[in-house]
């Protein structure tokens, strides 16, 4: 006699195919992540590489947000002229006692030798900085100072770059996280590239690098 599925198996078997393709994130959806982004590579006309490199953490060391943990990685790499900007950004994985942790960072190069300037949120972290000393620079904007942590040894240029204008954009986007130091600004979030915030991260890279003064790029720096 033929074999017939009895109601509640079919059942069973229905809900496994539904875990598969859509809670099973160790596969799946980082599959459909990788797939987006890769079209969206090629939407933006940029260079992509979704390898592995141990070495691009090195390259990016100057950058102090990129030298937590160990063992960093850099992976889903997009690279090339964005609006006549050179960017670079891809997904930042390091390990910290048992865990891994999975950022990305977005990368905008300048012609240009800055100090180290950090502009971030309060957390345990920047508390625990501060008890040792290493305080945050205030502003005018009182609502400025309390929403975001300025940190510079150079505080002229701190001011230089919070003027006004830089200080109502970041408060219009408080979930940033900002370097600049050397030869670059950089974006960073603690969470991996979302292809669909891709875009609108690089528009916010391209703004802030609009609001930079133009006179300092004009004034050497040693």
């Amino acid at each position: 006699m033929p074999h017939h599925s009895s109601p509640i198996s079919l059942i069973i078997t229905i809900v496994i195919v539904i875990y598969f393709l859509f809670f099973n994130k160790g596969f799946d959806s980082e599959y459909f992540r990788l797939r987006a982004l890769r079209a969206l590579a090629k939407k933006l006309q940029l260079n992509f590489s979704s390898n592995v490199d141990f070495e691009a953490p090195k390259r990016w060391a100057f950058i102090s947000w990129m030298n937590r943990g160990t063992v960093p990685t850099t992976y889903n790499t997009f690279h090339g002229y964005y609006q006549d900007c050179l960017v670079t950004f891809f997904d930042y994985s390091f390990a910290a006692g048992s865990a891994r942790y999975y950022w990305s960072t977005y990368i905008l190069e300048l012609k240009a030798n800055f100090p180290d300037l950090l502009i971030s949120h309060e957390t345990m972290e920047s508390r625990i900085v501060e008890a040792l000393g290493q305080n945050h620079l205030a502003f005018e904007s009182a609502e400025f100072s309390h929403k975001f942590r300025v940190r510079c040894a150079d505080k002229k240029f701190a001011y230089e770059i919070c003027h006004q204008k830089m200080m109502e954009f970041l408060l219009a986007n408080q979930d940033l996280t900002i370097e600049i130091k050397g030869g670059a600004i950089a974006l960073l979030f603690e969470v991996w590239l979302k292809p669909e915030k891709v875009e609108h991260n690089l528009a916010r890279l391209i703004e802030l690098r609009k609001l930079l003064p133009a006179y300092l790029f004009e004034k050497p720096r040693h």
